[in-house]
């Protein structure tokens, strides 16, 4: 039986989606593994960065290209987890992190 008292949130952010849900399929086995309720894969807001650079210096202005980087988040909510599991599962998350994805966990004392 959950009491439904959250204990953590845990952020992914990744320029990469093929990354990013790879390693939120690794953490949600865990999660599950150490037997800890949590919430489906939350969708948040992506970032959306532009910006343009010439092409080449000085006179040919009208030149210029132009770049973008999308930054996708997700989150996961934790609930009922004791604090020694929770820390566990940040130290597990810790070792096994994956490059190019970036993890935050934001936990909550009662």
């Amino acid at each position: 039986k959950t009491y439904g008292v959250p204990v953590a949130t845990i952020h992914f952010r990744s320029h990469e989606i093929p990354l990013l849900e790879l390693f939120i399929y690794f953490v949600q086995h865990a999660v599950s593994a150490l037997g800890i309720p949590s919430t489906g894969v939350a969708m948040l807001p992506s970032r959306r960065r532009l910006w343009t650079v010439p092409r080449s210096p000085f006179i040919f202005k009208k030149s210029q290209e132009n770049f973008e980087r999308i930054t996708h988040k997700r989150a996961i909510k934790l609930w009922d987890a004791n604090a020694q599991v929770l820390g566990f599962l940040e130290r597990y998350i810790a070792k096994h992190e994956m490059g190019g994805v970036g993890v935050r966990v934001v936990r909550w004392e009662r």
